[in-house]
């Protein structure tokens, strides 16, 4: 059974802080837009830079999912 899958299932943050999912971040009631934004950038960042040889990572589009949430919540 493969576990790349769940390598970013889960994400601690260069703040020491934990976040279950991206939609967790976008939800959560203590970081303001600015702050969430920044720890999904670095999220998809370190999704990138350790992504599969094969270039298919299913955590990539929840990522992306997330920053467009959170870019439709501050109009």
């Amino acid at each position: 059974m493969s576990t790349e899958s769940l390598k970013y299932a889960k994400f601690d943050d260069s703040n020491g802080r934990s976040h279950a999912s991206p939609d967790a971040v976008v939800d959560h009631p203590d970081l303001d837009h600015d702050e969430k934004h920044s720890i999904l950038k670095e999220w998809r960042a370190r999704v990138d830079a350790d992504n599969r040889a094969d270039g298919i990572d299913p955590n990539a589009s929840t990522l992306d999912q997330a920053i467009e949430r959170l870019a439709g919540l501050r109009t």
